[in-house]
């Protein structure tokens, strides 16, 4: 279990609590006040184009690429040249999840395939071959890794569900699942590598707020790189998916819409604000509430959040047998850092958060306000109070019916 602000390395990613693609790859982020980063789980791998070749257009040929501990990939051609009636076929290693592409067309990439490998096949035209020449440069594939670390859940079990888990349940769990409506993944182009990372945020107030941490979003060049991505979850309650896998209600690219107004990094907060249609957003996914008091010692609370950058989950409970409500242990938690600076006034819980949790809302359940803004796992995982947020936040905007009373 990490206790510390921290980036680990998984092969040459990197990684803290938010999640990387030329045109797919996926990242995650934990909680680093000195590393603007996030937690990174995927990467691309460049391909020789000379061993995937098209040698004859009257026959069929299949190639297949793998990539150890994968659970996701995906292939990047520069080319496809096809003569009429020809197909290229790219699936997962069983024949499952298979894509088509023909035609002439530049610069494709495919959607992502479950598992550690893909096949290619080349299906030449059904109706005889012909004088034309088909030919592809397939140079490189795109993966996710598949890893076992789990640092911010707390005890043996993962006890996160899956939204629709508690759709149909009691009236609370009802009201979790409408408030976690607001809350979205938030994905982050670094560099031109096809590098992304992941994190959450929520909607705030009635005007189309944002909020995230400042080790997600800190400027407005990382705000024009970020998709905000909303509805990211599974139709099932026992579903999973990948970060590159998981269905995506609805994507805002923020260049030119969505403007950055200020972060920092003691509290760990960004405020960020849709200028295009902002009303929509918010009368379709809502607006959370910030509680402008501190956070009381022993309420129950719950964190709608997406953990690796995956589905949209909610923490509820705080013990394996997932019978006990989560609540807050700790309401002035300090913390010091492995570079020495000490964090005062945190707030801490053993709800189950994980790499990707990060700028996740910590909501009450007695009045369904947020009572934290989640920033670093350790058991106790650890958040910003409210009431340090709400009085910041009132010199950025005081209207916008963002705030509430305990």
């Amino acid at each position: 279990m990490l206790t510390q602000f921290s980036i680990v390395a998984i092969t040459a990613l990197a990684i803290a609590q938010c999640f990387a693609n030329p045109d797919v790859a996926l990242s995650v982020s934990s909680s680093s006040q000195d590393i603007e980063e996030g937690f990174s789980t995927a990467a691309w791998t460049p391909l020789s184009t000379a061993n995937y070749t098209i040698a004859s257009s009257c026959n069929a040929q299949e190639w297949t690429i793998t990539q150890d501990k994968a659970s996701a990939s995906w292939l990047h051609f520069s080319s496809i040249d096809l003569a009429s009636g020809a197909q290229l076929l790219v699936s997962a290693l069983d024949g499952s999840v298979s894509q088509t592409l023909e035609s002439q067309t530049s610069g494709v990439t495919t959607t992502p395939i479950p598992g550690n490998g893909v096949t290619v096949k080349f299906v030449p035209p059904t109706d005889g071959c012909n004088t034309s020449t088909s030919s592809m440069l397939l140079d490189a594939m795109g993966y996710e890794l598949a890893e076992d670390l789990h640092e911010r859940i707390c005890g043996a079990n993962d006890t996160m569900k899956n939204v629709v888990c508690l759709a149909g349940g009691c009236d609370a769990d009802m009201i979790m699942v409408d408030k976690a409506r607001a809350v979205m993944r938030t994905k982050r182009a670094y560099g031109n590598n096809g590098h992304y990372y992941l994190c959450t945020a929520w909607l705030w107030g009635n005007q189309g707020h944002i909020i995230t941490n400042n080790h997600c979003i800190s400027s407005q060049a990382m705000v024009d790189a970020t998709k905000f991505q909303f509805d990211v979850q599974t139709a099932g309650c026992t579903e999973s998916c990948t970060p590159a896998t998981c269905p995506i209600g609805e994507s805002l690219a923020g260049k030119d819409i969505v403007v950055f107004i200020q972060s920092d990094a003691t509290l760990d907060y960004a405020v960020m604000q849709i200028t295009k249609d902002a009303e929509y957003f918010v009368n379709t996914y809502g607006y959370l509430q910030i509680r402008s008091s501190a956070p009381v010692l022993g309420e129950e609370i719950y964190i709608p959040q997406h953990p690796r950058g995956g589905p949209k989950k909610i923490a509820t409970t705080e013990n394996d047998g997932d019978s006990k409500a989560a609540t807050l242990e700790n309401t002035d938690h300090p913390f010091t850092s492995s570079n020495g600076v000490t964090y005062a006034h945190l707030i801490g819980y053993m709800a189950d958060t994980d790499h990707g949790s990060s700028g996740s809302p910590v909501l009450s359940r007695e009045d369904d306000s947020v009572v934290g803004l989640h920033r670093l796992g350790g058991c106790d995982n650890l958040a910003t109070r409210s009431d340090q947020l709400a009085a910041v936040f009132l010199d950025i905007v005081s209207d916008n019916d963002g705030y509430t009373e305990y």
